[in-house]
Parts: structure tokens; sequence; C-alpha cells
């Protein structure tokens, strides 16, 4: 028979890591699920099975804990891309794959949680002022993705413009209500504006000399 001991307790910075992650995974769903207005502290911390007191003790505000939350969606949504797409990106279908893995990314339950700040920090000028280190992070880390896939073929000139192209489509797309759904009719329409996107940007790469 196997002896087996009591479970190891998780130390003081696993549960406070533990609170962390909680916390945030529940303002996601809440941000998803119930919209802006309605994602309070206590809808969070019911979520997550967590007091106030212990939020408060993380995240000194509302505001605290929705901008880390969207810096939290950030960084894992561009980790995920970067662990999807290869780095030979040299064809139109190349890019074109590119292109839809980044759609899916926009679209994704997680996603609502930047469409839902951004459209409340329109009339919240302090939520305006407290995402924009956020939104200067996602764009930098953004920028890196982009120039490991096409560093070498477009100048940071227009690399920078390819990517806010690239950036308000899809943003476009994703607050459009004609387009809810990847598989519904008005995706074919979506696709097929993406081969154009990507025959544009394949057009434009450097010819070779002979």
């Amino acid at each position: 028979m196997i002896e087996t001991g009591p479970p190891l307790r998780r130390t003081q910075a696993q549960r406070r890591e533990g609170t962390i992650e909680a916390l945030l995974e529940a303002t996601v769903t809440c941000l998803t699920h119930r919209g802006y207005a309605a994602t309070s502290t206590a809808a969070v911390c019911a979520e997550a099975g967590v007091s106030q007191g212990a939020l408060f003790r993380h995240f000194p505000t509302r505001q605290a804990l929705l901008v880390a939350t969207a810096e939290r969606v950030a960084t894992r949504n561009v980790e995920a891309f970067r662990a999807t797409v290869g780095a030979d990106v040299e064809t139109v279908d190349d890019v074109a794959a590119v292109l839809a893995h980044l759609r899916r990314a926009v679209l994704s339950p997680a996603n609502q949680t930047w469409r839902e700040l951004l459209v409340a920090a329109r009339a919240d000028a302090g939520l305006r002022a407290a995402l924009v280190p956020a939104r200067e992070s996602l764009q930098a880390q953004m920028l890196d993705a982009a120039t490991d896939l096409w560093g070498d073929r477009l100048g940071p000139v227009d690399l920078a413009a390819v990517l806010s192209i690239v950036v308000n489509m899809l943003d476009g797309m994703a607050f459009s209500t004609l387009d809810p759904d990847p598989t519904a009719a008005p995706g074919r329409t979506v696709e097929r504006a993406l081969r154009l996107l990507a025959e544009m940007i394949v057009h434009h790469y450097p010819q070779e000399t002979p």
C-alpha cells in the first residue's frame, strides 16, 4: 500500500496568485456576459468566489481591476497568436491564414473585454486615461509580432501602416452587428475582404531582383 502524506499547502504567494487569477477570469466572464455597466465588484466576487475584501487587497478600485483584466487578455491573445502562426508568411494564402487567426482572436469572447471597455471609455475620461498604458502595451506587442512576421519584407513605416489597416479593419468587423458570427452568411464577404487585404500586403513585398 502506498502511503500518501497530507496535501501540500500552498504558499502565500501561490494563494495570492490564485486569487488574482480567479478575479481576472471572473471579470472577463462578467464583461462578456453582463457588459460593462453590470460588471460590479460584487458581481465579479460572486463569480470568482472571492470576498470583496480580498478583491480590494489586490485591486484598490473597480477601474484598476478592469484595466488589469484588459492587460491580461491582451497579453494572452498575443501569446496565443504567436503560438498559432508559423514564421514563414510568404504567399497570399499564408497571409490570409494569419489574418484569419487574428480575426478569430478579435471575435473571441475574451476579447469582448476590450470592446466593452473601449466603448465605456468614450464617456468616462478616467477610464480612458487609465487604459492608455494598456493600449500602448497592446500596440507594442502587436507591432513586435508583426515585425517578426514581416519585418524583413516591409520597412518600419509601411509595417506600422499595414498593422493599422489590419487592426482597424478587424476591430470594425468586431463592432459591426452585421457580422456577429464568422460562420454566418456575411462571413463570405469578410473572407473575400481578408483575401484582398492579404493580396495587398504580399504585392507590397519588395520584388527580388534577378
